[in-house]
């Protein structure tokens, strides 16, 4: 009989379309229904629209996928919904509810300047014993339901590390396919493998179901999607390639379109995206595409074409999801001369980072959010430590010599320190802070991947202005997971240090305080799992504040097993 394996996920929402994502254990024909009591008319029989599509699953290794986009939905309105199976065996086959809400709202028009409450938060490990502060969110929504038009959160951003492909990994024991637990101990490293962690991850705990079966989610991946540490120096792709890793790679990147990238599409965007033709393709032939979505993903790893995982989501304030982590330039070359690390490294194409400017521009009038799975603003010791790090101070004239020397001891040093962030990068870095400069409206960067959470705010002047905009670097991390006691001792020993000026900018960390009171949460970070709310409130028109937006963010982290509030970040007292 056909079953609902993973599923169903509300991803990618306009103010009139939708995406449901789900996964099946045999190929059938999927029905999306979807319904709304016109509260002009609610009575005991209220008028309802309904709306319906159907598509037949794709077949990819094995696995049974479903897309469906229903468009033609009205703005900023709550749809319930149902996903149901056609098979030929056996009729129609609904998936077991257990309990899940299955319900989603539209995106409010641009125009309403309605405030925006996004989720958002990474790295969520499995293995570790840890408090699960996503699974206990998901409670969390379902207590709130009555009252989740003023307190749910419009969309949830999953920034890096859905899975650990890249860690001793234990498979979870599925009661309704009496599967045996098994053992993954040198990690991820075929499509089965990847496939069996993304449903570890998102099928067996009720709590995860629940965010997912409501938050249109987004998600853009970090490294232990692949293996820790990936891309993180121009030579590493080359080395990975000699040790054999070519299969990890595209199996990975394959893994990750399926499970996080397709779903991030609009219906006008994958019209136009060469891996969507190939799902397409194979829904027509029934063949199974994971070959062809191979052969695709092989060519970017090798740079022959670029896969364009970045995107937009068109909310007011806009959304750009930067890809930090594939789209790093990569030599295929074993770097062995000390002149080729003599070069300001980049985080991104200078293709993205073009986009990313013309995106800014577009959206000069007002403030603007930038998703970024690693930082761009560290705490001011860390981040300068990495900023040193990536400066190639003399490329030319005749300290040359000496600057390749140099710049073999930094390469040595971030590979040893793992600096892996934006400061590193100085030739992204320096683009960065000149777009900084150039524009009116602030840029708030929401990140993850460092396993605990922050906020800092950068000015490329100490004194404020209108005609300046401010950097915020907002981070939530992790879900579930920990750091080593010798990483927390030395971001603690480091906090000391609130604020500093380097390379153009006066940054300074934001205070957090305690959710009850006004009491500082010790070193203006978070050691603990959280999920971070952060919402964006117009400001009043005609008081010069056209395109501004007011910013309050909260932490939720787990408290006697429940999601509860547990500190804010203070807004007004970071200078």
């Amino acid at each position: 009989m056909t079953q609902l394996r993973i599923g169903p996920l509300v991803r990618a929402v306009s103010s009139e379309s939708v995406a449901i994502w789900t996964e099946w254990t045999d190929g059938c024909d999927v029905v999306l229904d979807a319904t709304h009591v016109r509260a002009s008319e609610e009575q005991a029989y209220g008028a309802i629209d309904a709306m319906s599509t159907c598509s037949h699953t794709v077949k990819v290794g094995g696995h049974h996928y479903a897309l469906l986009h229903l468009t033609g939905l009205q703005p900023a309105t709550w749809y319930s919904y149902t996903v149901t199976a056609q098979s030929q065996e056996v009729g129609s086959v609904l998936p077991a509810e257990e309990g899940i809400i299955q319900c989603f709202r539209t995106f409010d028009l641009p125009e309403a300047s309605a405030p925006l409450r996004v989720a958002y938060g990474s790295c969520r490990n499995l293995s570790t014993p840890e408090p699960d502060a996503l699974s206990a969110f998901g409670s969390w929504l379902k207590a709130a339901f009555d009252e989740r038009e003023a307190l749910w959160p419009r969309l949830l951003l999953l920034i890096g590390d859905q899975i650990y492909a890249d860690q001793q990994t234990i498979r979870e024991t599925f009661p309704s396919q009496n599967a045996a637990s098994r053992r993954l101990p040198r990690g991820a490293h075929t499509f089965e493998e990847l496939a069996s962690l993304y449903e570890d991850a998102w099928a067996c705990d009720a709590g995860i179901r629940q965010v997912l079966a409501v938050l249109p989610t987004y998600m853009i991946f970090d490294d232990h999607e692949i293996t820790n540490g990936w891309n993180i120096e121009p030579g590493w792709r080359v080395r990975a390639l000699r040790r054999g890793l070519e299969q990890t790679l595209v199996d990975g990147l394959v893994a990750y379109w399926l499970y996080q990238g397709w779903g991030n599409l609009s219906p006008q965007q994958a019209d136009n995206h060469p891996l969507a033709e190939l799902m397409r393709n194979a829904t027509r032939s029934g063949e199974d595409a994971l070959e062809s979505l191979r052969a695709w993903v092989r060519h970017s790893v090798y740079q022959e074409m670029d896969p364009h995982w970045r995107y937009e989501i068109a909310t007011m304030p806009p959304i750009f999801v930067a890809d930090v982590r594939a789209d790093r330039p990569a030599s295929l070359r074993e770097v062995t001369n000390a002149a080729d690390l003599n070069v300001p490294a980049r985080i991104m194409s200078q293709k993205q980072m073009e986009e990313l400017q013309t995106w800014m521009q577009h959206h000069a009038s007002t403030t603007t959010i930038l998703v970024s799975s690693v930082p761009l603003l560290l705490p001011p010791v860390i981040g300068c430590a990495e900023y040193i790090a990536g400066i190639r101070p003399f490329q030319r004239g005749p300290l040359r010599c000496l600057g390749n020397a140099l710049a073999g001891f930094q390469q040595k040093l971030s590979r040893r320190m793992s600096f892996d962030h934006w400061p590193v990068f100085a030739a992204t870095w320096r683009e960065l802070v000149k777009l900084l400069s150039q524009r009116q409206h602030d840029i708030v960067v929401l990140s993850g991947d460092v396993h605990f959470s922050y906020a800092a705010q950068a000015r490329t002047s100490l004194f404020h202005s209108q005609k300046r905009a401010t950097l915020y670097q907002l981070v939530a991390s992790p879900f579930r997971n920990n750091l080593s006691k010798r990483d927390r001792g030395l971001i603690l020993k480091q906090s000391l240090v609130k604020r500093l000026f380097y390379s153009g900018l006066h940054i300074a960390m934001l205070p957090l305080v305690r959710a009850k009171g006004t009491k500082r949460v010790p070193h203006d970070l978070l050691m603990q799992n959280t999920v971070a709310l952060v919402t964006f409130r117009p400001g009043q028109t005609g008081q010069g504040e056209q395109g501004r937006y007011r910013i309050r963010q909260v932490y939720m982290g787990v408290q006697d097993g429940k999601s509860r509030e547990i500190a804010r970040t203070d807004f007004e007292a970071g200078w």
